[in-house]
């Protein structure tokens, strides 16, 4: 049965929507993830160690835990964008973004004709493999399936303000980490410069009527507050926070760190 996008009912019920990165193959950590109550699981297929025959069971497992599922695409190849949406995906996320025709390109591989070139099969898994008619699959799509885009390198931040004017975008993510490597700063994600650049960002994004999504790699639930309430007061409304590999470096290394003090004793 189609259901409404998990990160649209969040924003319209709580006006916020909390998500997390999900980088290793395992469609255990994305159900767990997901049943944990959080709005979506980011299926990181450019930085995670899995295919798209992997990427099919983590967006399988993010459905029965209840959550969305975004997935990022390695580029903006155009099969990439329909082979995730055929798979089940309810946005998808791509990186790298630098010109406003590539921007133009995403949202056509995004969507079926007329509006865009979307390639049709009505017995893809999105359709329950055909359960659903196609007919309601389509109309489904039009209003749930949501396109984000990453803009993350000196190219992209110059046209930055014509790739955030295409029609048919849905979210812009920041990419700090990736920005910061854009900006000089080497990976230092919460430099001053980086955070006035996504702020510059945000202001640019929300004019046009977009959804922002802020990334931050904290796994501290303190932290992480601090940092959703402060970026909440720039209009930000959707977050990814940790994610599976910093969950479990962090958990483990603070395990580990006050198990150590007990050796001096």
């Amino acid at each position: 049965m189609l259901r409404k996008n998990g990160i649209l009912a969040a924003l319209e019920s709580r006006r916020v929507a909390i998500g997390t990165w999900a980088q290793m193959n395992s469609p255990e950590f994305c159900e767990v993830a997901a049943r944990s109550g959080l709005d979506f699981v980011i299926v990181d297929m450019e930085h995670g160690s899995f295919g798209i025959e992997a990427a099919v069971n983590m967006i399988r497992a993010v459905e029965a835990g209840g959550a969305a599922t975004v997935v990022r695409v390695p580029d903006a190849a155009p099969s990439h964008i329909s082979k995730v949406l055929d798979a089940g995906a309810d946005v998808v996320l791509v990186p790298n973004v630098e010109t406003r025709a590539m921007a133009e390109s995403i949202i056509a591989s995004a969507r079926y004709a007329p509006t865009g070139r979307r390639g049709a099969c009505p017995c893809v898994r999105a359709t329950a493999h055909g359960a659903e008619t196609w007919r309601d699959y389509v109309a489904w799509a039009e209003k749930n399936v949501l396109v984000g885009i990453l803009v993350e390198t000196a190219e992209g931040l110059r046209n930055f303000d014509q790739i955030v004017a295409v029609p048919g975008l849905d979210i812009i993510g920041m990419g700090p980490f990736d920005l910061s490597q854009a900006l000089g700063y080497a990976g230092d994600w919460k430099h001053p410069d980086v955070r006035r650049k996504q702020e510059e960002m945000i202001r640019t994004a929300r004019a046009h009527g977009l959804e922002v999504m802020a990334a931050t790699f904290d796994s501290d639930p303190e932290h992480l507050r601090r940092q959703v309430e402060d970026w909440r007061e720039h209009e930000v409304r959707l977050f990814a926070v940790s994610g599976d590999r910093f969950m479990l470096s962090s958990g483990y290394g603070s395990i580990v760190s006050t198990l150590a003090s007990l050796q001096k004793r």
